[in-house]
């Protein structure tokens, strides 16, 4: 009989996270897990350079990952080399996506706290580097909590 682990409303199996990231999602992601740890942030360095990212981008990119956790819709990025991906690292991945095809993503200041905006704010300086660098990001799939960063009303979309 074939092991099977438990499952969790939050988290995927990461043997499955090549049917749900295309190789791209799945640097980018290995990227952002890596920032947070002095030991490990070259190396994250190296692999969001390695995308096609300017020194804009990864420093975006960079300075993204302390804002996550904050805010109404934190972002929970798993450990590096966890077998699991979580629900709100896609969730990232896809608003990434979705706000990289908007022409000038620009969250609303007076909508919500300083760290939900400062937070859609560096979401959107991603947003614009995923585009220029044309990283082919694909996800497009939100939780309540991707939904949440996306609210139509807490951006000027122009």
């Amino acid at each position: 009989m074939p092991y099977r682990s438990p499952t969790s409303p939050t988290r995927v199996s990461y043997h499955a996270i090549g049917r749900r990231c295309n190789l791209v999602e799945q640097r980018l992601l290995c990227a952002l897990r890596r920032v947070g740890d002095p030991a490990t942030r070259v190396e994250a360095v190296a692999l969001l350079d390695g995308l096609g990212l300017d020194a804009d981008g990864t420093r975006a990119f960079t300075e993204l990952v302390p804002l996550l956790p904050t805010g109404q819709a934190p972002i929970d990025l798993l450990q590096p080399g966890s077998p699991f991906i979580g629900a709100t690292e896609l969730d990232l991945l896809a608003c990434v996506h979705r706000l990289s095809q908007w022409r000038r993503p620009q969250p609303r200041v007076d909508r919500d706290t300083a760290e939900v905006t400062a937070l859609r704010s560096q979401l959107a300086r991603c947003a614009r580097s995923a585009r220029d660098a044309r990283l082919g990001l694909r996800l497009t799939a939100l939780s309540p909590v991707g939904l949440r960063l996306l609210d139509p009303s807490a951006w000027v979309r122009t």
